[in-house]
């Protein structure tokens, strides 16, 4: 592949990346114009995002793309386009075209049929009274001109810069003998003010043209500009027309600039476009408040690297092997210790352990701010998702939006969008009545959807609430008996919660019928399957006719947590601190079975047990022995794990492990300690489940440690070190 290949296929992944950020803005600027139909600068702010678009897939080469913006550049520039009812309407299908267009252009596949815009773009361009805003003879004389592409986008550069743009008309006095110096000496008062953009004729033309026209980016008024260009006995006269267009109201410039400095670099030329800017009626003071915001986003954007994703998680692994690193120096000083407990060196040696330790934390702590991004991100997604639900369900819906400054693991954000997907269109579906429903309620019409992100301590709560029927627990009870998930006898003893947990089974619906939205029972189940995979958990809070509110409550990251490590029957594993309430002593006698089930009377409270590994049955003493109980968390519920002894906190590294080293999910990683044993790391969430829904005939008979794997516990071992070495 040639140089030029290798620069033009790196535009093009520039250009998908910031026309994601423009299909957003057109998408929440068609939102906007919904709510406030008529809005000019709404309309202005939507011609000059498709302006973008059109441009930049020009400069790489996609011309049906550029063709059908540019159409709709056109129907966005007539004065009646703000009055047409059905303008947001087209914004949407453009955004949807445009996304179709761009996902076939990645993956080298036909292009969606364009008509149905065009049909709509075309009905807009008939309505009566549909005439070209703007000075008709300025957009003439700028298609008359020909301006290249690379000078158009010069043109975008400047204003994003903050600069005025100016198209300037010189005429040469009739009398003057040297046209031609005389236009270089025009050009040279010009390039005094700022930056002459591009010129007609072009520089060393021997034209015997009696005018002049040029583009300049200045920071000068008009008046300034013209003045300077008044030469006697050279000029005859001087027009300068301000250019519209800015920073002010233009979405994410600072993404896009990448894009338009790799375009300026491209030898190939680009397809034409008749026009640089048909010009709209835009004031000058618009343009000034323009010029005096613009200044912050262009000094971020020179600030702002972008970086492949892998490069990140790359330099995160690293760190994770000197973390790694770090544990096996620190077991070898412990042991030096004890061999040499007077040993001079050995102060030295815990100072300088001392200072990597800090300076790795810091390092640690750097690299993962890299990986964490706004939740916004996600969060600016769903507007436009829940008008297309809610329209299609017949349903008025308000989306109130919190948190979006949240910061959250870039890996964890994107896994939970599915989730989030499902959740948000299930409360449309199934948890807002319909106008009517909420009258009879005693409700306001509009129902409301709320979506929030918040810190607790080391996770991310994200929050997703509505003001609906809530969920009705006794029809949620008639459909797991009918499903078979559960007998009559069983569910009369079962909480609230433990009910409402039913709809995250796979297969499970309530939904009397099946519609695009729900009835299929999948999706909830998707819920719950991502979290256990993110070390996260769900909980339900439903209070009926109020509304209900689904919690999910996230790691902040996944490579590297806090971890207490415990034994049991001779093997090391690991739960996340976290998780961890307290920790508790107590004897065996102290256990008691309720209905199968082993608990523990902790402070005036029953506490549900989860035995790890197998109580000494035949020990005569059995009830004098003493147990360690991990008392943990998991959603909204508390639960004690039995364990053999504890070895205390570290900091571990998660590694993946392949499916074939560990056939279950009760297990979600490994790590490696400092003195080389491998430390299995448990998926709380699934244990307590698995644990929960076992009915042993005699309690405590099950072996955790035959759950792990059928495959011979040493080799199990030697297949978890070479996953995380």
């Amino acid at each position: 592949m040639s140089q030029s290949d290798d620069r033009m296929a790196e535009l093009r992944e520039l250009f998908f990346e910031s026309a994601q950020e423009l299909l957003q803005a057109l998408n929440d600027e068609a939102l906007k114009l919904e709510k406030h139909p008529g809005d000019s600068e709404i309309v202005r702010t939507l011609r000059r995002i498709v302006h973008t678009l059109k441009g930049d897939a020009a400069a790489c080469g996609y011309r049906e793309l550029s063709e059908v913006a540019h159409e709709l550049e056109d129907a966005l520039a007539l004065e009646s386009a703000a009055a047409h009812a059905s303008l947001a309407e087209v914004a949407f299908t453009a955004a949807d075209l445009f996304s179709a267009m761009l996902a076939a252009y990645r993956k080298r596949a036909k292009l969606p049929s364009r008509d149905p815009l065009r049909k709509m773009v075309k009905k807009l361009a008939q309505e009566p009274g549909a005439k070209q805003s703007g000075r008709r003879k300025a957009a003439v004389t700028a298609k008359t001109l020909g301006w290249t592409e690379y000078e158009k986008l010069a043109v975008q550069k400047a204003q994003e810069g903050g600069n005025f743009v100016y198209h300037v008309q010189a005429q040469i006095d009739p009398h003057c003998a040297m046209p031609i110096a005389a236009r270089q000496l025009v050009q040279n008062a010009l390039a005094g003010m700022g930056e002459v953009l591009a010129a007609r004729p072009e520089a060393g033309s021997s034209a015997p043209t009696k005018s002049a026209e040029f583009l300049l980016a200045t920071d000068k008024s008009c008046e300034e500009v013209s003045g300077k260009c008044q030469i006697p006995t050279i000029v005859a006269s001087v027009k300068a027309e301000l250019l519209p267009g800015g920073v002010a109201t233009a979405p994410k410039r600072a993404a896009r600039k990448t894009v338009k400095a790799a375009e300026a670099e491209i030898a190939s030329p680009a397809p034409e476009i008749p026009a640089v800017e048909e010009p709209a009626p835009a004031p000058v003071a618009e343009e000034t408040v323009s010029e005096n915001t613009a200044q912050p986003h262009t000094t971020l954007a020179e600030n702002i690297l972008r970086v492949d994703a892998e490069r990140i998680d790359s330099v995160l692994n690293l760190v994770g092997e000197l973390i790694i690193g770090k544990s096996m120096l620190q077991q070898a000083l412990n042991e030096f210790s004890k061999v040499y407990p007077k040993e001079a060196l050995r102060g030295k040696f815990a100072d300088a352990m001392a200072f990597q330790a800090r300076v790795l934390n810091d390092l640690q702590r750097s690299v993962m701010k890299i990986r964490m991004v706004p939740v916004e991100q996600l969060f600016r997604r769903f507007p436009r998702m829940v008008r297309d639900v809610a329209r299609q369900c017949g349903k008025d819906v308000e989306l109130v939006l919190t948190g979006q400054d949240t910061d959250l693991d870039k890996s964890i954000l994107d896994a939970i969008a599915e989730p989030l997907t499902h959740l948000v269109r299930n409360a449309i579906g199934h948890g807002l009545e319909s106008a009517g429903e909420r009258q009879k309620a005693g409700k306001s019409t509009r129902g409301t959807l709320r979506l929030g992100a918040y810190h607790q301590g080391n996770q991310v709560i994200v929050e997703v609430s509505d003001d609906g029927r809530g969920m009705d627990v006794n029809r949620i009870k008639a459909k797991a008996i009918q499903l078979g998930m559960v007998t009559a006898e069983d569910v009369a003893r079962l909480s609230e919660a433990e009910i409402l947990d039913f709809v995250f089974r796979p297969g499970f619906s309530t939904a009397e019928e099946v519609t695009e939205v729900s009835g299929r029972g999948v999706g909830m189940d998707v819920v719950q399957s991502v979290m256990h995979r993110l070390k996260g958990t769900v909980h339900i809070d439903m209070h009926a006719g109020q509304g209900t509110t689904f919690r999910l409550k996230l790691p902040l990251t996944l490579a590297i947590i806090k971890a207490l490590l415990f034994q049991v029957q001779q093997r090391l594993y690991a739960i996340p601190l976290n998780a961890v309430v307290e920790i508790a002593r107590t004897h065996e006698s102290e256990v008691h079975q309720v209905d199968h089930y082993e608990v523990l009377q902790l402070r005036n409270q029953v506490l549900p047990l989860v035995r790890l590994g197998r109580p000494r049955s035949n020990d005569p003493e059995r009830g004098a022995n003493k147990l360690f109980v991990l008392v943990t968390s998991v959603g909204e519920r508390k639960f004690g794990l039995i364990v053999d002894g504890l070895e205390g906190e570290e900091e571990l590294v998660i590694k993946a492990l392949d499916d074939h080293a560990v056939s279950t999910d009760l297990v979600s990683g490994a790590s490696i300690l400092g003195d080389g044993r491998v430390v299995l790391i448990l998926n709380l969430s699934t244990v307590v489940e698995h644990f929960a829904r076992s009915r042993p005939e005699e309690a405590g008979a099950v072996n955790f440690g035959m759950l792990l794997s059928q495959a011979d516990r040493a080799q199990l071992s030697r297949n978890a070190a070479g996953g995380v070495s």
